[in-house]
């Protein structure tokens, strides 16, 4: 393998984690966002009712991914952001869980603590991404 390869490697991993100071970031995107909580809502209630109790925890999964892909294109605050709603969303999804009687249905019963939880680690991702940046100068 070359260097010019290794460096290009490298590189993109820097990038990954560590965005060039000149770059412009932006802020998370509220739409999609929003689109893909309304989908992973569906889609765990959808779950639920077909008894399928596995397929309600793939609301997690694509929160995960959302905030991942905005983190990955490199919006503002991204990792504090990315930490913060991920920490909010299963703090609320304790909290639902613990004050909502459970179901007999483990798919019912897990459901709304994740519905919130998702929807707080969306909420809380995307306003973090619009707190101000450093200021430069």
């Amino acid at each position: 393998m070359s260097d010019d390869r290794d460096r290009g490697f490298t590189e993109r991993v820097r990038r990954f984690f560590w965005f060039p100071r000149q770059a412009a970031r932006g802020t998370a995107p509220i739409r999609p966002l929003a689109w893909c909580w309304l989908f992973g809502a569906v889609w765990g209630a959808g779950a639920a009712a077909l008894g399928w109790s596995d397929g309600v925890d793939l609301m997690v999964v694509a929160t995960v991914f959302a905030l991942l892909d905005d983190v990955i294109k490199g919006v503002r605050h991204r990792w504090p952001a990315f930490a913060v709603g991920s920490l909010g969303g299963w703090a609320a999804d304790r909290l639902v869980e613990g004050g909502v009687s459970a179901s007999g249905d483990p798919g019912w019963a897990a459901y709304p603590g994740l519905a919130v939880g998702t929807l707080v680690a969306f909420a809380v991702f995307a306003a973090i991404t619009r707190l101000p940046g450093p200021q430069r100068g």
